[in-house]
């Protein structure tokens, strides 16, 4: 990385820190740009080079720690690693989810869990709804624990979750 773009993730990263911070104050809506360029030490062309909206910033500080959780979950290279991978991001994480969800942003996090699952590169409609509904009860789990305070670490919830099943296979 050059010089430039180094200034440039620095001044990213500046914002979006900002942000995140006038945002355990402050619904989005009621930060301004311009409060937020001055709480960052930036200015407003600094923004506006990197961001199309307060939204977008939030969107790309997902997809980089969607990036990160990638790079865990490929390493493990088992696809059994995905649901405890995924909870273990969360949980990491849970300071920014939970702000995310105490301001009525968790819809953010849902299309974040459909790039995961990749359902718009989907090949047919069957693919398409099956990968759909799994990002749906992801979220779903992820919602409810995020409205309880994520108290729960994930190997609880992954034995929670595991409860169900064995309560599903014991009705039929």
């Amino acid at each position: 990385m050059n010089r430039k773009q180094e200034l440039n993730a620095f001044i990213k990263e500046c914002i979006t820190k900002a942000l995140i911070e006038l945002m355990e104050n402050k619904p989005l809506e009621d930060i301004t740009v311009t409060e937020l360029v001055k709480k960052a030490g930036v200015g407003r062309v600094s923004f506006y080079r990197n961001f199309e909206s307060k939204e977008d910033v939030l969107r790309k500080q997902l997809d980089s720690l969607l990036e990160e959780w990638g790079e865990d979950y490929n390493s493990r290279n088992d696809p059994a690693y995905f649901l405890e991978s995924l909870l273990n991001h969360y949980y990491t994480n849970k300071d920014f989810f939970l702000l995310l969800y105490r301001r009525g942003l968790s819809t953010l996090m849902y299309e974040s869990i459909r790039q995961v699952m990749k359902i718009d590169e989907s090949e047919n409609n069957i693919e398409r709804y099956a990968k759909s509904t799994i990002a749906g009860l992801i979220f779903g789990a992820v919602d409810e624990w995020m409205r309880l305070g994520m108290k729960e670490t994930p190997q609880e919830i992954i034995f929670l979750t595991s409860q169900l099943q064995n309560q599903r296979e014991n009705i039929r």
